[in-house]
């Protein structure tokens, strides 16, 4: 069977290109700066919320949420919010034209809550009201009747350790007849022998936190109201084409007369990729009830409890090793907690179960997942997408392994992981594209880590230093998860500069600039003759969700396989007005154009336009992309679940004060395997940005509940996040590049890998200060917040030395 153009385009170009120097190329792998770099540090992009000025007689919506974690809805009283003053419409669920459901993997999630109420961020009601005031007040004037129902934070409340069995409970979702959203698992060879054979038996059990978006513009909504019976909606959302799905079925309209666009967005990190569903679709309800422009504006607080978060997992880990440090099997049992909804939950933890073995050659496998609804806020997508959990717990486990065996947390990493021609967990053949032994040898290099590993060790006094390493690898794009393309447009306007649309949205991370790098090196213009449009379900091609660093890696490949149709037809043109020997003599480097063996004898690109316009030449083309199929068998958890593989290693420098249990990240050196480097600003703001937010992770973040469901921290004040006195003197990124074959010019993505290995790295490093076997077993949840950490230096008497 043949293979499609597009595989092939992208393969031309790999093989062309793959032992080409950075150097030698125009825009790929430099420091180009973005797009709307300027823009932005000036602030003139104009983001959603800034529109709100430019309407004419808005109304506001005002989401009246429950004030149970779990109660039944016996009934709801609107009629003194319905005659407070200023109030234009009260909305219920029985006022909703189409289907009641915002579930973006599983239709659970109510846009209203009609039977039932699952967490405190669960909305009863909406008031559209003439001012956000007025609808906030008459928010107090709606009477929900609730019975309410037993609570549960705990999962293990739901379902028990040795076989992850449901007990029996009040269920939280009676309509599916079990709490437990999904299970997955992985058998491979025979672990009862492998344990059986082992020298060296570790297990332990590891917690990780619920952790909060932080993004910097909190969620907003903008519905208008078209003559057709339509709606226009701009909206902080990640995936507009998903969005527009969401709202059509809410409204029981058809795709065409809901449009979505995507103004800049002040970060999302996978949060803004489901609440964008739920947003839109109350703006655009109110928006055709009342024939105005309705608003949907979140306060911090309604933020931090209204949108999804990163899934906190309990894992029990257990690992078999030879003498010589060879992982012989691991054994797992993990639970994630899914909180009131499904959201991505079971995509996530998908991810987390392709990934729970580490990066590792591991013959013998037997993990067991299952994702646990609770009654907190729903977990969902952010940046990792369930790989930071599970790899927090294997990369502690090998330090405890190492320290064990006595070997060196390189050493016995080294031993173990995957290289070219290995097989992953799952019996995936890695034939190319493997970087991590050069990554750990190249980080290892960097960081001083021998060295400072003997000096630190050798320390005395209530300041401590520790250095600690992690690994990780994380599979490029959907996989398995679903159809995995992507789309781009390139128009080249008569005047030579050129049009960029694609559904993918660029929510902060630059990654727009990687696709309009390689469209410039291919039809060899600078990126400055660039205009990306917004997304819009108008006008710009689907691209697919804007999710699981897949903008590189598949919107890359769909924009060289446009620019590469039209520098194909470029090249005929050019050839027949100059008089080269053949089209791939043809040189452009705009503003000149001509045969390679004649520089002095050139036309211009505009000339070259021009001429395209009065021969006929269509210069306007559309680049598509799929993804070569996954695989994954449900029975075995084998298969070839990713198309490849981003790896990288991750070391940290950290002091502890014995005293107090404050941690202070001193130093930090990542290197990542991102096959070619596009967009080298980009990456490596990518890398620092990874590190801060996966020290946030690591060391102080966290949501915390009331016994009755209710969060505490529902502000900055309260949610600590890192800020500019909390960043290492140092955080040095650097790269290896292990090409992939189906990348655009060997590239696979970062996005997400950048946040993966960070927090293991830290409380490696921090078990490693401590200096003390038991305390390395006890750093085994995080946060490691001063609390926690002088917790473990008073368990071990540490503090007393």
């Amino acid at each position: 069977m043949s293979k499609p153009e597009y595989v092939e385009i992208v393969e031309k170009i790999f093989n062309e290109t793959r032992s080409k120097p950075t150097k030698d190329f125009k825009y790929i792998g430099k420091h180009v700066v973005r797009w709307d770099a300027i823009s932005k540090a000036t602030g003139k992009p104009i983001f959603t919320a800034d529109l709100i000025n430019l309407l004419k007689n808005p109304v506001f919506v005002y989401s009246v949420r429950s004030k149970y974690a779990h109660a039944l809805i016996k009934g709801i009283d609107v009629s003194e919010a319905v005659n407070y003053p200023g109030v234009i419409k009260v909305i219920t669920s029985r006022d909703i034209p189409g289907i009641n459901d915002v579930g973006y993997v599983l239709p659970d999630q109510p846009l209203i809550a009609d039977r039932k109420v699952r967490y405190i961020g669960d909305t009863v009601a909406l008031i559209v009201a003439e001012s956000l005031e007025n609808a906030r007040d008459a928010g107090e004037r709606v009477h929900v009747d609730y019975e309410p129902l037993e609570v549960y934070l705990d999962p293990l409340q739901i379902i028990e350790w040795n076989g992850l069995k449901e007990k029996p409970h009040t269920l939280i979702h009676d309509e599916r007849g079990s709490d437990v959203l999904t299970r997955y698992k992985i058998r491979v060879g025979d672990v009862e022998k492998a344990f059986k054979e082992a020298s060296v038996i570790v297990e332990n059990e590891y917690r990780t936190p619920m952790q909060e978006h932080a993004y910097l513009e909190p969620e907003v909504a903008i519905a208008i109201p078209e003559p057709d019976g339509g709606v226009t909606i701009y909206a902080k959302t990640q995936c507009p084409f998903d969005t527009r799905k969401a709202v059509s079925n809410v409204l029981g309209l058809p795709f065409n007369m809901v449009r979505v666009i995507a103004p800049a967005l002040g970060g999302g990190f996978g949060g803004a990729e489901d609440v964008g569903n739920e947003i839109a679709a109350k703006a655009a309800l109110a928006a055709l009830y009342t024939k105005k422009p309705a608003v949907v504006l979140h306060t911090r607080e309604e933020s931090i409890i209204g949108h999804t978060k990163r899934h906190p997992i309990i894992a029990r880990y257990k690992h078999a090793a030879r003498r010589d440090g060879t992982l012989l099997g691991v054994e797992a049992e993990i639970i994630l907690d899914k909180g009131a909804y499904a959201s991505l939950g079971p995509f996530v933890a998908w991810r987390a179960i392709v990934h729970s073995t580490g990066p590792y050659r591991v013959p013998n496998a037997k993990i067991d997942l299952a994702a646990v609804y609770t009654n907190k806020v729903p977990g969902g997508a952010f940046r990792g997408f369930g790989n930071p959990q599970v790899t927090f717990a294997v990369e502690r486990q090998m330090d405890i392994l190492a320290e064990e065996l006595g070997l060196d947390p390189v050493e016995i990493r080294l031993r173990n992981a995957l290289r070219p021609g290995d097989r992953t967990v799952h019996g995936q053949l890695l034939d190319h594209g493997v970087g991590l032994v050069d990554a750990i040898k190249k980080a290892v290099e960097l960081s001083g880590w021998y060295e400072k590993r003997k000096l630190y060790s050798e320390a005395k006094g209530t300041i401590r230093r520790g250095i600690g390493i992690a690994v990780f690898y994380h599979g490029n794009s959907i996989g398995a998860e679903g159809a995995d393309y992507s789309s781009v447009t390139l128009i080249i306007q008569r005047d030579g500069s050129i049009i960029f649309r694609t559904g993918l949205t660029d929510m902060g991370q630059g990654s727009i600039q990687g696709l309009i790098n390689i469209a410039a090196e291919i039809l060899g213009v600078p990126p400055s003759y660039f205009k990306v449009e917004l997304p819009d379900t108008a006008s710009t091609p689907d691209a697919g969700p804007t999710v699981a660093s897949r903008s590189t890696a598949m919107g890359g490949n769909a924009t060289l396989v446009a620019a590469y149709k039209l520098r194909k037809r470029l090249n005929e043109l050019a050839s027949s007005m100059l008089g080269c020997s053949s089209p791939d003599d043809v040189v452009i480097d705009a503003p000149k154009v001509y045969c390679r063996d004649d520089p002095e004898h050139y036309i211009t690109w505009k000339e070259l336009v021009e001429q395209s316009f009065w021969k006929g030449v269509p210069l306007q083309e559309f680049g598509y992309y799929r993804a070569p199929p996954a695989e994954w068998h449900e029975e075995t958890g084998t298969g070839q679940p990713y198309f490849t593989y981003t790896f990288g290693a991750i070391v940290s420098d950290v002091e502890v004060d014995l005293e107090t249990g404050v941690v202070r990240v001193k130093d930090a050196v990542t290197v990542y395997d991102i096959g070619r480097v596009i967009n080298r600003t980009g990456a490596e703001h990518h890398g620092v940005g990874g590190y801060i937010q996966g020290m946030g992770y690591a060391l102080m973040e966290d949501t915390y509940y009331s016994p009755e469901g209710h969060v505490y921290n529902t502000n900055l004040s309260t949610y600590h996040i890192p800020t500019g006195l909390d960043i290492p003197e140092r955080i040095l990124v650097d790269f290896v590049e292990a090409g992939y074959i189906r990348g655009p010019f060997g590239a696979k993505g970062l996005g997400e890998p950048s946040i993966v290995g960070i927090a293991p790295s830290i409380a490696n490093a921090v078990a490693h200060a401590l200096g003390s076997k038991d305390a390395n077993r006890d750093v085994n949840r995080i946060p490691l917040t001063p609390d926690t950490v002088f917790s473990i230096i008073k368990k071990c008497g540490l503090n007393k030395r």
